[in-house]
């Protein structure tokens, strides 16, 4: 039912794309090649100076990444190390969630999980936006974390926006 729905929604999202293109000769490409090189943005290289992920330390003199991994290679490496930084909360959640019968342990996990993977994905990931950093917020916010963690982890995603 899960798979049946998400393919309906997005039949419904695109359908309009192409039902009202410009002219009936262009091809699917044609059409939704634009939508997907704004949703996908590799053109525009693996960072922008606003964000200051992984890339941006890398980025420093004397490694200088962005001039040294050619274009095509970048989203690559980006999807490699997002995947690699957030691999530990996936087998972390996946092992609790199998060995652990407590809905409350398994909700803390999952939020911890959460606030982890969001941040490895914001320190990693391929132009991430600024305000990407609020995804970890959100989970963290709803730990019993010490409230200081909670407060500095603000003020600095606050600064970072």
């Amino acid at each position: 039912m899960l798979g049946v729905a998400v393919i309906t929604t997005f039949i419904i999202l695109w359908y309009p794309f192409y039902h009202y293109r410009q002219e009936s000769s262009e091809g699917v490409l044609d059409v939704f090649g634009p939508i997907l090189s704004r949703i996908f943005p590799f053109s525009r290289g693996l960072f922008e100076g606003k964000v200051a992920n992984v890339w941006c330390v890398f980025n420093l003199k004397p490694l200088s990444i962005r001039d040294r991994i050619p274009d095509d290679l970048q989203p690559l490496y980006a999807l490699a190390l997002t995947l690699f930084m957030t691999s530990p909360f996936c087998i972390k959640l996946f092992s609790i969630g199998r060995r652990e019968s407590s809905l409350l342990l398994q909700l803390k996990a999952l939020l911890w999980g959460s606030t982890g993977a969001s941040l490895s994905f914001f320190l990693a990931s391929f132009q991430v936006h600024e305000k990407s950093i609020l995804l970890p917020l959100a989970p963290l916010s709803l730990l019993d974390a010490p409230m200081h963690l909670i407060q500095w982890f603000s003020v600095v995603c606050t600064w970072s926006l």
